[in-house]
């Protein structure tokens, strides 16, 4: 049996390697096709994924790959476990020099997200990598992470990512975006997530229902390792299908306390 972080840290370093000398090119930016996820697939998604497809076989990995890009394939003679990849998240920041983007591997023992057992999340611009394991905690660059204890939503930095959302969502953050004084978004929703995980920030937000699951996978389990709650808008545990058109909206947050008090005030929103 493969050694499962082992694995996931070393094809999430092997993709940093293979897309270094191509950032700023136009092998980087070129449209090569449109993944499986609905969006227009980039020489640079196209690259990172073959690097982790190649990292799978080269290990004789049987698994089954749900893949934003190459949608759902199977290797190997028993696929038993899932690999759920976001080969680059934060594509327009890559091909704009933006250092915040990521390559985001995690594996599945089912097809839900709460069957999700280890997560690699790995910023391809300085390669701060954070992972986690099911049962084994939270690490950044080899050092545990835990969420903040802050539970004031005035002090807190919060995420919030409101791009393309429908009014009415927009209309229901406005009483979060009233009570929070330091908003933020970045630009990859992976490397949002598992900022909350390592208390660089308290909460990230996105109700738009647009969010690909593939994104979120490895931020899941690093986040829920870290002791933080990532839960649906109405507080429900967050699940769904691993499948690469599958969409969530989610509120994930450092703690109980700082989750509740987002919850309530989108609440008064709608």
């Amino acid at each position: 049996m493969f050694n499962v972080l082992d694995l996931l840290l070393d094809t999430a370093k092997e993709v940093q390697r293979c897309i270094k000398p191509i950032l700023g090119s136009t092998l980087a930016s070129d449209i090569v096709g449109r993944g499986a996820g609905g969006d227009l697939t980039r020489g640079i998604d196209k690259l990172a994924e073959d690097v982790i497809i190649n990292s799978l076989k080269d290990r004789d990995i049987s698994c089954i790959v749900v893949s934003e890009e190459g949608g759902v394939m199977k290797f190997g003679s028993k696929p038993d476990v899932y690999v759920v990849v976001d080969s680059i998240d934060g594509t327009t920041n890559a091909l704009r020099g933006i250092p915040f983007f990521c390559t985001s591997i995690a594996l599945s023992k089912g097809d839900r997200i709460k069957d999700i057992n280890a997560g690699v999340v790995l910023n391809l611009y300085d390669g701060s990598t954070f992972y986690a394991e099911r049962g084994r905690g939270a690490y950044m660059n080899d050092k545990r992470i835990k969420t903040s204890y802050r539970d004031s939503l005035e002090d807190a930095v919060i995420g919030i990512d409101f791009s393309k959302a429908e009014e009415s969502n927009v209309v229901r953050l406005v009483p979060l975006f009233k009570k929070i004084r330091h908003m933020r978004h970045f630009g990859a929703n992976a490397l949002e997530v598992c900022y909350v995980a390592s208390g660089f920030t308290d909460a990230f937000v996105d109700i738009r229902g647009m969010l690909r699951v593939t994104d979120v996978a490895a931020s899941y389990i690093i986040l829920k390792e870290a002791g933080g709650e990532i839960v649906t808008p109405e507080g429900n545990e967050l699940d769904s299908i691993l499948e690469p058109t599958q969409r969530v909206s989610f509120v994930a947050a450092s703690s109980s306390i700082i989750c509740e008090k987002i919850l309530k005030t989108i609440e008064v929103g709608r």
